[in-house]
């Protein structure tokens, strides 16, 4: 039985690897990072500040609007 399955692999080449495209360089490599602007850490905090405090009234006026919502729902049976 070992010659028959060594007729059989000769009568089968082994498979050919499909040929990679070659790559180009500037597909290889990832952007140089983008470097943080520089900033004085007392600028930093004073924008710190002023998002949160954008967040907070965002957040009251979101509260004002699910109690008019739930003011208007009607009771559920």
């Amino acid at each position: 039985m070992s010659g028959t399955a060594g007729e059989e692999q000769a009568a089968y080449p082994p498979p050919v690897p499909t040929p990679r495209r070659p790559e180009r360089p500037e597909e290889r490599r990832w952007p140089p990072p983008t470097p943080l602007p520089t900033a004085p850490t007392e600028d930093i905090g004073r924008l710190l500040k002023q998002i949160q405090d954008r967040l907070e009234a965002i957040e009251k006026r979101l509260e004002r609007i699910e109690r008019v919502l739930m003011e208007r729902r009607p009771p559920l049976p």
